[in-house]
């Protein structure tokens, strides 16, 4: 097959690695078409996994409409030459648009409910699979599947988290230290939505700091108060870090997910809802509120707790025996339409 992968968001980079280096052990042609947002280039970059870059994220209403044109239109030129049986991809505007005009099916991956795709892309997709703790009906399309995003590339067959790169960043395995998230809130679903507020970012940090030692990874400019806190590491290695790590708190859903299925604590602090930080609340392994005090409050009752990580890992080990390795599925799925 001629397996077509849009990735426009750097989460859908360690979605479909895995399942890219699958498909070419398989014998399937794969073309990966990118945009250049945030680290999302970068990513590919480290992973080493090939692509076109097709545009540049639009800023404002104006810019978002111009680059839907664009990119459509580059996307199409694209698919002329390489001529996919197949495209696929998160929320995938683009690629829906082009598969349905070229009469090629579309395979789209979605687990965020609030997100503004759905009108862009849904109706001309083939199939829309969710996971199954997903919270919207989407009709027939739809394919729900048990599990989550985060176990497409965090799942034990496809990572192993190595300490010696946690030792090799000066961070020290061998004493608490916790991960702490903001976001940028540009993001569509983020609109309107909110975490910790700025004006408690410092404290927050600062009373974290009794129990463990923070590092903080940030979307957004950080106050030079908070900078020395910055974590000192490459993006694609983060997941090292956060598996030896205490506790994970943060504004990030996907970072409270991927913290969770490795069976470390974590506390989500956002007034978005998700049906996945439901699912992983419901396992244990997760606490979740809207409030930075609250936030504050569910972090220590973690750190003080001397069972917390391995109440966590055991709460992971059913996780892992209820859900399915995602990139297997991801695979199997493609290769349906084959």
């Amino acid at each position: 097959m001629r397996i077509l992968v849009e990735v426009t968001h750097p989460a859908h980079v360690h979605f479909f690695r895995n399942a890219i280096e699958e498909f070419k052990k398989r014998g399937h042609t794969v073309a990966v078409t990118a945009r250049q947002k945030d680290i999302t280039v970068q990513l590919l970059e480290n992973y080493n996994i090939p692509y076109t870059l097709l545009s540049k994220m639009g800023v404002g209403r104006f810019g978002l409409a111009r680059e839907l044109t664009v990119r459509d239109i580059r996307l199409w030129n694209f698919c002329r030459r390489f001529k996919p049986d197949i495209l696929t991809g998160i929320s995938a505007i683009f690629a829906a648009h082009v598969g349905f005009v070229r009469r090629k099916p579309v395979v789209i991956w979605d687990d965020t409910e609030h997100a503004g795709a759905h009108k862009l892309a849904d109706p001309f997709a083939s199939v829309i699979c969710t996971p199954d703790c997903y919270k919207k009906s989407l009709g027939k399309k739809q394919k729900r599947y048990a599990g989550c995003h985060e176990l497409a590339y965090l799942h034990p067959k496809r990572f192993t988290p190595d300490i010696e790169i946690v030792r090799s960043f000066g961070i020290n395995p061998e004493e608490k230290y916790c991960v702490i998230r903001f976001v940028s809130w540009q993001a569509h679903h983020d609109v309107g939505q909110r975490g910790i507020a700025d004006e408690e970012k410092l404290e927050f940090i600062k009373g974290l700091s009794n129990y463990a030692k923070p590092y903080i990874t940030s979307e957004a400019a950080l106050p030079v108060e908070l900078e020395q806190y910055l974590l000192p590491i490459p993006a694609h290695l983060i997941h090292h870090i956060m598996a030896f790590s205490s506790l994970y708190v943060g504004e990030g859903a996907t970072m409270a997910s991927e913290s969770a299925v490795l069976g470390v604590p974590s506390v989500y602090i956002n007034t978005l809802k998700l049906g996945y930080i439901d699912m992983l609340e419901g396992y244990g392994l997760v606490k979740q509120t809207t409030d930075t005090k609250k936030a504050f409050e569910r972090s220590v009752s973690w750190f003080v707790d001397p069972k917390a990580k391995e109440k966590c890992l055991a709460a992971r080990e059913k996780l892992l025996f209820e859900k399915i390795d995602v990139t297997e599925y991801i695979v199997d799925t493609i290769e349906q339409f084959g």
